[in-house]
Parts: structure tokens; sequence; C-alpha cells
């Protein structure tokens, strides 16, 4: 078993000073038959899409872009904010890990673009250059929406880093108003479908005496596929608060995932917060931002779920699901099979 704990902390703070100008735009009317082709979940004419430092909506991007909102994310049992953007854009191809919550998943917006470089898109988070890891461990009700840039014209801006595609993620920001707050949480269960049907330690018995084959008898009667399975238990809570005023406000979450996987000791637990705050002066021509987002991620799971599974699926059900004293299997030279199971899960029966 490995257990892995991963933090991460990513600051921000950004000085905007605005000037105003006056200027006239001309407004042409859609028609009203234009309007009623526009899916309610796709990019509206008039949303306003930030790309990098250029802000614009579809009638000036020329680019193929998808912005992808918090009502269009996938809802639910989520592990990650990755989990939440899979399936909702076009051309984003987001493959899960292996058999562990915490891998990271694949993620490819231009498809495989290099055979020796990498092939992960460029993640920027609050204009902030990040990584996949930093945006999978952000809790998904703290982001407010992501951008996906998929085209070289769109990704010039970042030179190289954007070769393989940009995934711009803007999170929730605090609003002036009252004082609020806000919970979401979910719970759910895990269970395995279904298990081999194994032989009891009398039934083993008396397949060793007809087939005159010795075995050692250790007196117990264990069914070790059950002994490395549990109910597992899978929670998510999160709460956040803001206010302020018009000038001045501010937004904190807390966010907690706890996910007890079916298989023993294959656990994951994610904390995260999240602080921003806001103030503007001089009339709106100076807006000072600050963000502040920390976590805190700890991973147990087992090397090789495989040769465990293969080992619990061929071990002799006489001998006992707890370890020996010296906290390994009960070895002898009648064993054909590679590991005692209990040694490789922490937490069996009987520890």
């Amino acid at each position: 078993m490995v257990k892995l704990y991963h933090s991460s902390l990513l600051v921000l703070l950004m000085f905007l000073l605005s000037v105003p100008w006056e200027g006239k735009a001309q407004v042409a009317p859609l028609l009203a038959d234009t309007l009623k082709t526009l899916a309610p979940d796709t990019i509206k004419i008039g949303d306003e899409i930030a790309v990098g430092y250029a802000v614009g909506n579809s009638r000036t991007i020329s680019g193929s872009v998808d912005k992808v909102s918090e009502r269009r994310m996938n809802k639910g049992f989520v592990s990650n904010s990755l989990n939440a953007l899979s399936g909702q854009a076009a051309g984003v191809s987001i493959t899960p890990g292996a058999n562990r919550a915490a891998v990271l998943n694949s993620v490819r917006v231009r498809g495989t673009t290099s055979l020796t470089g990498g092939n992960d898109p460029l993640v920027i988070i609050d204009g902030v250059s990040a990584d996949l890891s930093t945006l999978s461990s952000i809790y998904p009700a703290d982001i407010e929406s992501f951008t996906i840039l998929k085209d070289a014209s769109e990704t010039a801006q970042y030179g190289s880093r954007g070769a393989s595609g940009v995934i711009e993620v803007a999170t929730k920001k605090g609003k002036g108003g009252a004082f609020s707050i806000s919970y979401d949480g979910s719970f759910g269960v895990e269970a395995a479908y279904k298990n081999m049907d194994m032989l009891s330690a009398d039934d083993f018995r008396r397949v060793a005496r007809q087939r005159n084959i010795d075995i050692l008898d250790l007196g117990y009667d264990t069914n070790f596929p059950d002994e490395m399975t549990r109910v597992g238990l899978v929670q998510n809570h999160h709460i956040a608060l803001g206010g302020g005023s018009e000038s001045s406000y501010y937004r904190a979450s807390l966010g907690v995932m706890d996910r007890n996987g079916v298989v023993k000791t294959n656990d994951l637990q994610n904390f995260t917060v999240k602080l921003d705050i806001t103030q503007r002066a001089f009339s709106d021509r100076l807006r000072i931002d600050l963000g502040v987002f920390g976590s805190l991620q700890k991973n147990a799971y087992l090397t090789d779920i495989q040769k465990t599974f293969y080992s619990a699926a061929t071990f002799n059900p006489t001998f006992p699901a707890h370890r020996n004293e010296q906290g390994g299997g009960m070895g002898s030279d009648y064993e054909c099979q590679p590991d005692h199971q209990s040694a490789c899960l922490a937490g069996s029966a009987g520890r």
C-alpha cells in the first residue's frame, strides 16, 4: 500500500487600472428566426468570452473556442473538476486514470501533437499558469466556467506552450451585497456488484483429499476476496460565504471530498480552501484582486491491485485473514500464490 500526501498553494494578486473612453457603437438587431436556432446551453452572440488578455464575443473571435458554464458542467458525484468538464466540450477528450481515485485524468484538446514531448494542454487559472494537478484539486463548485481554446489562432498568444490547446478556468469571485452563505453536499455508497464464488475451507479440504493433495491446514475458514472489499462511502461537502459593498467585497469557501473505495485502504481525501477579495477605488479606475487557494490531498492505494486480487482468489482458505506477528503473510512451502493479501491491506479483518 502506498500513501501520498499532496498539497498546493496558489496566490493571485492583480492590479487593474482602467481608463474610460467615449465612443459610438453600432448595434445590428438579430432576427427572431436567428435566435430560435441557438440552443440554450451554447454560447450566445452577446456572451462575453475572455481569451487571455483579449475580451470579445462570438462575433469578434475567429478561432475555435468553447465556453462551458456552470450550468453545463456535470453534476453528481464528481471526484475532481476535470470530471465536471468531461463530455461537455466537443473535441476535448478526458480519459480516467488507473484504478485509483487520485490518478490524474488524461486530457487531450488537440489530440496527440507530439511523440516525445508532453501532450497536456496549458492550464490558466484566473490568469495564472498552472497544471492539471492544480486544476484537479479545485473543488468543482468553486469554478465558474471553462474556456477551451482549440486552434492556433486563439492559442498563438501563449506561444509554444499552447501547442496542445489551452484550458482557461475562471473561478467564482465575490459580489457586492448582503452577506450570503451557501452549502452544497452529496453522499453515496459504492459496493462490489459481484465476486467470484470461492470454495469454503471444508470444500477445499474435500477436494484436496479427493485428489490426494497435501495441504497446510491452519483450521480457519476465510473468503479472501470478501475480506478485501467493503461498502465504500463517498461524501462531498462545500460551504461558501461572501458579501461586501459595491467597492469592496469578498468570497471564501471550504470544501471536503472524502472517498472510501470498495477495496480496503483505497482512500482519498481532498481538503480545499479558497479566498478572494476585491477592492475598487478611484471611481472604478483601480481594482485590486487578491486570491488565495490551498489544497491538501491524502491518497492511499494498492500498488498492484491485479496481483492482490489474484492472490486472494488462489490463497488457501484455511489460512487466517490477519497478518502474522512479523506483519507479513503466513508463508510456507505449500503456498502457490504470490503474497498474503493482509500483508498488503492495512486495516484488514483481524488486525
